[in-house]
């Protein structure tokens, strides 16, 4: 293969990356005009120091442009029972449907809505943003966390929503040298 192979086509990728598993986040944003929010699956660590991670948000929607303007995001793991949360923020329940009327909201440090029954949820400060053609990256930093341990997520893959099958309990790790990024 060479460098200048071109890409797959957009239908097979689409395909493939359907297959991928991965855990159910609402991210979520505010401003003086309210509340905003989508259900998205490309979240991940970046790093633990300084505890960082990113989140991918595709242009066209408005919490894309809230999130942007703000500086601020919120990304809420959702639990396995909150799949009617994810259908909501994904616009599955109805148009008419007010998104934050499912679910307990709050709020952490930066005052963007904070799911109170997520498995976890991490309060970010945007300390970067990559553009990639439909979607940008938003980097936060971390500078609020909460989280329910014993709480499994929410998983979709395959294009459908998952939990996760339960094998064996993991041991509790106490030490944040156990962890690795």
């Amino acid at each position: 293969m060479s460098a200048n192979s071109p890409p797959v086509p957009v239908s097979q990728f689409v395909q493939a990356m359907g297959q991928h598993a991965a855990s159910v986040c609402v991210i979520t944003t505010a401003d003086a005009d309210g509340c905003y929010g989508l259900t998205a699956t490309a979240v991940s660590s970046v790093c633990a120091s300084p505890p960082r991670l990113l989140a991918c948000v595709n242009k066209s929607g408005v919490t894309h442009e809230k999130i942007a303007l703000s500086g601020m995001f919120c990304v809420n793991v959702l639990g396995e029972a909150q799949e009617q949360v994810a259908k909501s923020f994904a616009g599955m329940l109805g148009k008419g449907i007010e998104r934050f009327s499912v679910g307990d909201w709050g709020t952490l440090v930066s005052g963007c809505p904070a799911l109170a029954e997520a498995t976890s949820v991490f309060d970010c400060r945007v300390v970067q943003q990559i553009d990639q053609f439909t979607h940008s990256i938003f980097i936060g930093e971390v500078v609020g966390v909460a989280h329910a341990p014993g709480r499994d997520a929410l998983v979709y893959g395959a294009r459908r929503f998952r939990t996760l099958r339960k094998t064996m309990m993991a041991p509790q790790i106490d030490s944040e040298e156990t962890l690795h990024f």
